[in-house]
C-alpha cells in the first residue's frame, strides 16, 4: 500500500507494482524476480515487508548479488517498537494476516447476531454457533453482542410460554445451545426498574408479577430440559463473568471460533 500511494504521484503507466505475497523462502523471490530481471536491472526495485530476519538477510544477499535496488518498509519499524519495548519482534510472518481475518470474522459475527436478535430469523439458527435462550431481561442481546464481538456467530431466543420455539432450535446440537436462568427475586427486580424507566407504573404491570415471573421461569426451564442444554444463572453476575462462563464452554465443545 505504500508502494501504491507512493505510485500517484508518478503518471498513470510509468511504472508497474507486482506483488509476491506470503514470502517464505529466497527460491519464491528467485522464481518471482529472476525472470524479470533485464540486462542492466535499471527497471527493477523491490520493497518488501519481511518479517523474519534471517530470510530477510538471505533476500537482501540475493538483490544485492544481482544489483537490484531494494526498500525494506517494515525493517526500521521492527526496530524502533523493538528498541521502546525492550523486547525483540515475533519475527512469524502473516500476522498481520491472521489480524484481518479476525477482525472480518468478527464484523460478520457482530452482523450475525444483529440479523439473529430476539429471535429474529430462526431459519438462520443453523448457521449460528451459539444459539442462547432465555426469558426476557436475562441479557441474551448484550451477551448475544460480547460473544459476536469475540468472532462467535450467536443468535438469541426468547423464551416465552405463548410463543412455541422455533422448531430449528430443536435440530441443533446440544453444544450449540446454552440456557440463561435467574433467580425470581432478582428477575422480577430488573423488570420493575425496567418499567420505571420507560415511565410505566411496576405495580400494575403483568410483566413484573411475581406469578408472571415464576410461569415464564419455569416455561424456561421445560423447554431447557427438553432440548438437554447447559443452564447458566446469570443471578448477581456481571456480564463479563456470564461471557466466560459461556467461552470455557464452548472451548470445551470444541467451537471452530475459538480454536484459533
Amino acid at each position: 500500500e505504500v508502494v501504491l500511494a507512493a505510485s500517484g504521484q508518478f503518471d498513470e503507466g510509468a511504472f508497474r507494482v507486482l506483488r509476491l505475497p506470503k514470502v517464505t523462502s529466497v527460491e519464491q523471490v528467485k522464481s518471482f524476480v529472476g525472470p524479470r530481471v533485464d540486462a542492466d536491472h535499471r527497471d527493477i526495485a523491490v520493497f518488501h515487508t519481511i518479517v523474519d530476519p534471517a530470510l530477510r538477510a538471505r533476500v537482501l544477499d540475493y538483490l544485492g548479488m544481482l544489483h537490484i535496488r531494494s526498500v525494506d518498509l517494515i525493517g526500521p519499524t521492527l526496530d524502533t517498537i523493538s528498541a521502546r519495548l525492550g523486547i525483540p519482534p515475533k519475527g512469524t510472518p502473516g500476522s498481520q494476516h491472521k489480524l484481518d481475518e479476525a477482525y472480518f470474522r468478527r464484523v460478520k459475527a457482530l452482523e450475525f447476531s444483529s440479523t439473529c436478535d430476539d429471535g429474529a430469523n430462526p431459519n438462520l439458527l443453523p448457521e449460528a454457533e451459539l444459539v442462547i435462550v432465555g426469558v426476557s431481561r436475562t441479557c441474551k442481546t448484550p451477551l448475544s453482542m460480547y460473544l459476536a464481538n469475540k468472532g462467535i456467530r450467536t443468535a438469541n431466543v426468547p423464551l416465552v410460554p405463548e410463543l412455541a420455539p422455533p422448531d430449528e432450535l430443536f435440530t441443533l446440537p446440544h453444544g450449540r445451545i446454552v440456557g440463561l436462568v435467574i433467580q425470581p427475586d432478582a428477575l422480577r427486580k430488573i423488570r420493575r426498574e425496567r418499567l420505571q424507566i420507560i415511565g410505566l407504573d411496576p405495580d400494575k404491570a403483568f410483566y413484573a408479577q411475581e406469578g408472571r415471573v415464576k410461569t415464564e421461569l419455569d416455561y424456561a426451564r421445560h423447554i431447557m430440559e427438553r432440548l438437554q442444554i447447559k443452564a447458566i444463572d446469570v443471578t448477581g453476575r456481571a456480564l463479563e463473568e456470564t461471557a466466560q462462563v459461556v467461552l470455557d464452554y464452548l472451548r470445551e465443545q470444541g467451537c471452530p471460533a475459538l480454536l484459533d
